[in-house]
């Protein structure tokens, strides 16, 4: 499940007319280089959570990817924030499942991540980078704080706390039954719920060294054009299903 509706404004004039998530990486959308990391992981099914300019989105990847992915879109309003896009598309949901961020790129390390959320018997985890050398996208600035059993402490979105020891980088495995489809209000994800299943020390976390990289501004997706060529990502190949 991928995240992908709100406007993305730190990335006019591209963003104008396009989701944050079709911005061209080397004339390539982000979002192809994202399906195709999906795809390396195994993933067999996918869904868009839409709001601002869907349109674009559901023209391009259609019902099915190559390989027989299944390709499904819950629409809302570009106002919608996380937590109301989720719920909204409570009824297409699987009993467990991956919600990425549509602006974040990380390869991800599904059979560690896996093995891990089993093995705790946890209802919800959390990708954590490190950030050791201080390369998030405010540097050394962290969100959120992980203890030595692997829950979270806290989840820190204004990144005060001392004690912050990683950042959140989304890549999130859910359980459906910790989700009220019946909750109202235009609500945040990280906000609500997250930040509620961490005051519960419910919320677990993949602490991960592995770099991600993020297109929230012009600048950091001309740093992610340098890092495809440098490390070789590549985009899904939509001419498998034409």
């Amino acid at each position: 499940m991928i995240l992908a509706g709100g406007r993305g404004e730190r990335l006019r004039p591209l963003t104008d007319c396009l989701p944050k998530p079709m911005a061209p990486v080397n004339g390539i959308p982000f979002a192809d280089y994202l399906l195709q990391s999906l795809c390396d992981a195994g993933i067999s099914k996918v869904l868009f959570l839409l709001g601002y300019c869907a349109e674009s989105i559901v023209d391009r990847y259609g019902k099915y990817l190559p390989g027989g992915i299944q390709v499904e879109y819950s629409i809302g309003t570009a106002e919608d924030l996380t937590g109301r896009r989720l719920l909204n598309a409570y009824p297409y949901l699987e009993d467990r499942f991956l919600l990425l961020y549509g602006d974040n790129y990380w390869p991800i390390e599904i059979q560690q991540m896996t093995a891990l959320y089993e093995s705790k018997k946890a209802l919800a985890m959390t990708t954590v980078f490190s950030n050791k050398r201080g390369t998030a996208e405010y540097g050394w600035e962290n969100n959120i704080e992980v203890g030595p059993d692997a829950f979270v402490i806290e989840y820190d979105k204004k990144r005060i706390s001392k004690r912050l020891n990683g950042v959140d980088i989304g890549y999130f495995i859910i359980d459906k039954s910790i989700l009220d489809p019946k909750m109202p209000g235009n609500i945040s994800f990280e906000e609500t719920i997250l930040a509620f299943m961490a005051k519960e020390r419910r919320l677990l976390a993949h602490v991960t060294n592995r770099q991600y990289y993020y297109i929230t501004n012009m600048e950091s997706l001309k740093n992610f054009e340098q890092v495809v060529k440098r490390e070789g990502f590549m985009p899904i190949s939509l001419e498998a299903v034409k």
